[in-house]
Order: C-alpha cells, then sequence, then structure tokens
C-alpha cells in the first residue's frame, strides 16, 4: 500500500447515513417547489423562505460529500470541515423555522413575532453599513427601526412581555421572541446534545485548536480518508437527515396536498440529479 492510499475501512454506516440524507433533501427540495407560490399566514410564509434556504444549504452539503451521487469529482475530499458550515446552517435554519411555523393564538402575537424579526434584521443592517461606514442608506433604516418599534410598543401582546425581554427585542437583540433553550425544548433537541454539536462544528468552521490539533500525515483534518473525519461526516448526515424530515413534515401539515411528491431519492425536483429531473414531453 503506497503512503497516499487510504486503508481499507467499514463504510457501511457511512452509506447508510448518506442514503438518508439524500431521501431527506430529495423530499424536502420536491415539497418547497410544490408549496411555492401560495399565500399562507405571514409566518408560514416566512418559514417557507426558511426552508428554501435549509434546502439549498442542505444540497451544498450533500455536494460537499464525499462519494454523492450528487456532484462528480477527480478524487475524494474527506474533510469534515468542508460540511461543517452547512451542517451548523442546518440547527440554525431549523430552530428558526420550528419558530416561525408553530401556531399562534392571535393577530397580535402573530405580529410581535414578525416584527421583532424585522427588528433584528434592521439593527444588524445599521450596525454593518455603519462598520462599513456606508451612509446613504443609513437614514432609511433608521426611520423603519423607529417604526418598528412603534408597532412593537403599541402592540398588545408585546405588552404582555416581560420588561427584559421587550427591552432586549427594542434594541434589536432577539431574533426570536423564545430563547434557543425553549425552542430546543419545543422540538425535542436535548440541550446538552445540541451545544456539543453545535460546538464541534463551530471548531471547524472556524479552524479553532479541535481542528487542527490531532492532524495526521495522509489521515485526519487532511483530506485523505480516516476513520475520525468519516465518523463526524456520518454523524452529521443523520442528524442532517432527521433535521430535514421533520421540517419537511412540519411543511406538508401546512400544505397538505404535497404529501404526494414525497418520494424519497425518487423525488422529482430540478435543478437536481438527473434521475430527480422532470421528464420532458418526449419521455427524454
Amino acid at each position: 500500500m503506497s503512503e497516499t492510499e487510504p486503508p481499507k475501512t467499514d463504510r457501511a454506516p457511512y452509506w447508510a447515513a448518506l442514503e438518508k440524507f439524500d431521501a431527506a433533501i430529495c423530499e424536502a427540495i420536491s415539497v418547497s417547489q410544490a408549496s411555492s407560490g401560495r399565500l399562507p399566514a405571514p409566518n408560514v410564509g416566512y418559514a417557507s423562505f426558511v426552508f428554501t434556504r435549509m434546502c439549498s444549504t442542505g444540497v451544498s452539503l450533500i455536494r460537499a460529500t464525499p462519494l454523492s451521487r450528487w456532484v462528480r469529482s477527480d478524487f475524494e475530499d474527506w474533510n469534515f470541515g468542508a460540511i461543517a458550515g452547512h451542517a451548523r446552517s442546518l440547527l440554525d435554519g431549523y430552530l428558526l423555522f420550528s419558530y416561525l411555523i408553530q401556531p399562534v393564538k392571535s393577530e397580535a402575537e402573530l405580529k410581535t413575532r414578525i416584527n421583532v424579526m424585522h427588528l433584528n434584521d434592521c439593527m444588524r443592517r445599521i450596525k454593518f453599513h455603519t462598520d462599513l461606514g456606508i451612509t446613504e442608506d443609513l437614514s432609511g433604516f433608521e426611520m423603519q427601526r423607529e417604526e418598528l418599534c412603534s408597532r412593537l410598543t403599541e402592540n398588545e401582546y408585546f405588552k404582555s412581555l416581560s420588561p427584559e425581554v421587550k427591552k432586549d427585542c427594542l434594541r434589536g437583540k432577539f431574533l426570536m421572541i423564545d430563547n434557543r433553550d425553549e425552542m430546543l425544548a419545543k422540538v425535542g433537541f436535548k440541550k446538552g446534545e445540541f451545544n456539543s454539536l453545535y460546538d464541534l462544528l463551530s471548531q471547524y468552521v472556524h479552524i479553532l485548536p479541535m481542528s487542527f490539533y490531532r492532524i495526521k500525515a495522509n489521515g485526519r483534518s487532511t483530506g485523505i480518508e480516516n476513520d475520525t473525519d468519516r465518523v463526524y461526516m456520518t454523524q452529521t448526515l443523520a442528524i442532517g437527515a432527521v433535521i430535514l424530515t421533520e421540517a419537511t413534515d412540519k411543511m406538508v401539515k401546512q400544505f397538505p396536498n404535497t404529501i404526494s411528491v414525497r418520494k424519497g431519492t425518487k423525488s422529482i425536483f430540478s435543478p437536481g440529479p438527473i434521475g430527480n429531473r422532470p421528464r420532458k414531453p418526449n419521455g427524454r
């Protein structure tokens, strides 16, 4: 065996996880496309936008995954860091998606949730432009901020929130009224497991010590196939498949007639692998 030839390994768990993720992302995309053009409640509409981004992120993840049918390559890149950022984005997206799509008890609550998100975005844009020294749009953002704050302070549901939450919302600090721990409880994700997974992914997103302290020649963290990166990828694909499946379930609940397009890796959508694209009228 040459120095660069990867060792013979058991890829069965990896193949199983990859196939599950493949089926999950195919169904997610097909449901996303089948539900487009509808006029749902505002929170469901924004949730569908987040779902679309989750689908796009899932495509980027599977295309960066070794042995994926979604891309052709002259070599395999077994670098866990190649998918870590996409996987972390799926976690963030799933919490926001679940927050937006959950039922609301009143119109006032619905407007509060949407306007808190708008204000968070507005404040981020103000900071972004200020830090870059771009001033021509700041007056417009400030006017938007004032309008959003006014909407919130006059909203009966917003008035019922705790003083601390209201203060932070008006500062644009919160994207969601529910904090992360509350959302984790609602989606059934154990806090300790989520935090550990999120931290592991972050180590590779930012190239922190955990991602390079144990680099081995022609092995871990180099792109050559190795047990550590393959196991990390296997676990990430398995978790990603669960997240996408649960999000797709919630979308189908809102758009029941899309259930028929869920056909695993046989789902039809475009763009995508040739086997998933709609057939042309001539059957090609």
